[in-house]
Protein backbone atom coordinates (compact mmCIF):
# COMPACT_ATOMS: atom_id res chain seq x y z
CA UNK A 1 0.00 0.00 0.00
CA UNK A 2 1.24 4.08 -0.95
CA UNK A 3 2.23 6.09 1.62
CA UNK A 4 -0.31 9.17 1.59
CA UNK A 5 1.82 11.56 3.34
CA UNK A 6 5.32 12.55 3.70
CA UNK A 7 7.85 13.55 6.06
CA UNK A 8 9.31 16.63 6.05
CA UNK A 9 11.84 18.96 8.36
CA UNK A 10 10.21 21.95 10.20
CA UNK A 11 12.08 24.99 11.59
CA UNK A 12 11.75 25.82 15.38
CA UNK A 13 9.50 28.77 14.77
CA UNK A 14 6.79 25.53 13.47
CA UNK A 15 6.79 24.26 17.17
CA UNK A 16 3.12 25.99 16.83
CA UNK A 17 1.99 23.25 14.73
CA UNK A 18 2.01 20.83 18.08
CA UNK A 19 -1.51 22.67 18.05
CA UNK A 20 -2.60 20.77 15.26
CA UNK A 21 -2.28 17.96 17.15
CA UNK A 22 -5.31 16.07 18.55
CA UNK A 23 -3.10 13.47 21.13
CA UNK A 24 -6.67 12.03 22.55
CA UNK A 25 -7.44 8.43 22.76
CA UNK A 26 -9.00 5.25 24.85
CA UNK A 27 -6.61 4.21 26.98
CA UNK A 28 -7.40 0.63 28.21
CA UNK A 29 -4.04 -0.65 28.93
CA UNK A 30 -1.45 1.00 31.43
CA UNK A 31 2.60 0.52 32.15
CA UNK A 32 4.65 1.27 34.89
CA UNK A 33 8.32 0.10 36.18
CA UNK A 34 8.06 -2.08 39.29
CA UNK A 35 11.60 -3.36 40.71
CA UNK A 36 13.23 -2.72 37.23
CA UNK A 37 10.56 -4.24 35.73
CA UNK A 38 7.78 -3.20 33.01
CA UNK A 39 4.52 -4.37 34.46
CA UNK A 40 1.36 -3.64 33.04
CA UNK A 41 -2.23 -3.20 33.77
CA UNK A 42 -5.81 -3.00 32.61
CA UNK A 43 -7.22 0.66 33.06
CA UNK A 44 -10.30 2.28 31.23
CA UNK A 45 -10.37 5.67 30.71
CA UNK A 46 -10.03 8.58 28.29
CA UNK A 47 -7.08 10.95 27.89
CA UNK A 48 -8.63 14.29 26.30
CA UNK A 49 -6.87 16.67 23.49
CA UNK A 50 -4.61 18.86 24.75
CA UNK A 51 -7.19 22.51 26.49
CA UNK A 52 -7.13 24.78 23.71
CA UNK A 53 -7.59 27.33 26.42
CA UNK A 54 -4.69 28.31 29.42
CA UNK A 55 -1.62 27.86 29.98
CA UNK A 56 -1.15 25.27 32.18
CA UNK A 57 -0.40 21.20 31.84
CA UNK A 58 -2.51 19.38 28.96
CA UNK A 59 -2.75 22.90 27.38
CA UNK A 60 -1.79 23.63 23.64
CA UNK A 61 -0.04 26.69 25.17
CA UNK A 62 1.74 25.11 27.83
CA UNK A 63 2.85 22.14 25.20
CA UNK A 64 4.53 24.68 23.13
CA UNK A 65 6.23 26.32 25.56
CA UNK A 66 7.68 23.55 26.84
CA UNK A 67 9.08 22.02 23.63
CA UNK A 68 10.00 25.80 22.33
CA UNK A 69 13.40 25.83 24.13
CA UNK A 70 13.96 22.62 22.81
CA UNK A 71 13.48 23.30 19.36
CA UNK A 72 15.05 26.80 19.60
CA UNK A 73 18.40 25.13 21.15
CA UNK A 74 18.70 22.82 18.09
CA UNK A 75 16.46 19.79 18.14
CA UNK A 76 15.25 18.65 14.70
CA UNK A 77 11.59 18.62 14.24
CA UNK A 78 10.22 16.50 11.67
CA UNK A 79 6.28 16.96 10.33
CA UNK A 80 4.25 14.16 8.53
CA UNK A 81 2.18 15.85 6.14
CA UNK A 82 -0.89 14.66 3.75
CA UNK A 83 -0.53 17.60 1.47
CA UNK A 84 -1.24 20.82 3.67
CA UNK A 85 -2.68 18.78 6.69
CA UNK A 86 -0.46 17.77 9.71
CA UNK A 87 -0.63 13.95 10.68
CA UNK A 88 2.29 13.91 13.33
CA UNK A 89 5.13 15.63 14.58
CA UNK A 90 8.60 14.14 16.12
CA UNK A 91 10.85 16.30 17.96
CA UNK A 92 14.69 14.61 18.09
CA UNK A 93 17.91 16.11 20.07
CA UNK A 94 20.75 14.58 18.15
CA UNK A 95 23.36 14.61 21.56
CA UNK A 96 21.12 14.09 24.70
CA UNK A 97 24.89 12.85 25.88
CA UNK A 98 27.51 11.06 23.60
CA UNK A 99 26.27 8.48 21.36
CA UNK A 100 23.02 8.77 22.63
CA UNK A 101 19.85 10.41 20.92
CA UNK A 102 16.89 11.97 22.77
CA UNK A 103 12.99 11.20 21.06
CA UNK A 104 11.71 13.69 22.92
CA UNK A 105 8.32 14.26 21.26
CA UNK A 106 6.21 12.08 19.21
CA UNK A 107 3.02 12.52 18.39
CA UNK A 108 0.29 11.73 15.86
CA UNK A 109 -2.98 13.08 15.39
CA UNK A 110 -6.01 10.81 16.51
CA UNK A 111 -7.56 10.24 13.03
CA UNK A 112 -4.16 9.21 11.36
CA UNK A 113 -3.10 6.81 13.55
CA UNK A 114 -2.29 3.19 12.21
CA UNK A 115 -1.48 4.36 9.07
CA UNK A 116 2.21 4.01 9.53
CA UNK A 117 2.88 7.39 10.35
CA UNK A 118 4.47 7.13 13.70
CA UNK A 119 6.56 4.37 12.17
CA UNK A 120 8.24 6.71 9.41
CA UNK A 121 8.50 9.84 11.82
CA UNK A 122 10.36 7.38 14.42
CA UNK A 123 12.33 5.94 11.30
CA UNK A 124 13.38 9.39 10.12
CA UNK A 125 14.49 10.47 13.79
CA UNK A 126 16.75 7.04 13.96
CA UNK A 127 18.22 7.82 10.39
CA UNK A 128 18.89 11.54 12.16
CA UNK A 129 20.44 10.15 15.08
CA UNK A 130 22.41 7.91 12.90
CA UNK A 131 24.00 10.45 10.91
CA UNK A 132 24.74 12.76 14.18
CA UNK A 133 26.88 10.01 15.32
CA UNK A 134 24.33 8.13 17.92
CA UNK A 135 24.42 4.40 18.68
CA UNK A 136 20.80 4.69 20.42
CA UNK A 137 17.84 6.69 21.22
CA UNK A 138 16.28 7.47 24.11
CA UNK A 139 12.63 7.11 24.34
CA UNK A 140 10.32 8.81 27.49
CA UNK A 141 6.99 7.61 26.84
CA UNK A 142 3.55 8.31 27.95
CA UNK A 143 2.67 4.89 29.88
CA UNK A 144 -0.66 3.98 27.90
CA UNK A 145 -0.47 0.72 26.50
CA UNK A 146 -0.65 2.03 22.56
CA UNK A 147 2.11 4.35 23.16
CA UNK A 148 5.13 2.05 24.91
CA UNK A 149 3.99 -0.68 22.56
CA UNK A 150 4.89 0.88 19.94
CA UNK A 151 8.50 1.96 21.14
CA UNK A 152 8.96 -1.75 22.45
CA UNK A 153 7.64 -2.69 18.71
CA UNK A 154 10.91 -0.90 17.76
CA UNK A 155 13.26 -2.90 20.05
CA UNK A 156 13.49 -0.32 23.05
CA UNK A 157 14.10 -1.83 26.01
CA UNK A 158 13.77 0.16 29.94
CA UNK A 159 16.96 1.99 30.25
CA UNK A 160 19.08 1.33 33.07
CA UNK A 161 19.59 3.91 34.46
CA UNK A 162 16.95 5.69 33.06
CA UNK A 163 18.30 9.48 32.37
CA UNK A 164 17.96 11.75 35.74
CA UNK A 165 16.76 14.75 34.58
CA UNK A 166 14.42 13.26 32.23
CA UNK A 167 13.14 10.77 35.30
CA UNK A 168 12.48 13.73 37.24
CA UNK A 169 10.86 15.50 34.56
CA UNK A 170 8.97 12.83 34.06
CA UNK A 171 8.47 10.41 36.40
CA UNK A 172 5.11 8.43 35.66
CA UNK A 173 6.82 8.01 31.67
CA UNK A 174 8.26 4.81 30.67
CA UNK A 175 11.67 5.11 29.83
CA UNK A 176 13.43 3.37 27.33
CA UNK A 177 16.66 3.06 25.36
CA UNK A 178 16.27 1.85 22.00
CA UNK A 179 19.60 0.74 20.15
CA UNK A 180 20.16 2.50 16.06
CA UNK A 181 21.12 0.37 13.28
Amino acid sequence: MERSFEIRPLGPGDIDLIGEIDRSEHMDLEYSVEGGRLESRRVDFDIPTWHRQGTGDFSVAGVIEEWRPVAAAGAVLLGAFDGDQLLGIAILERSLEPGLAWLAFLHVTRKHRRRGVATALWSAAESIAAEAGSEAMYVSAAPSGSAVGFYLSRGCELADPPNPELLAKEPEDIHLVCRIG
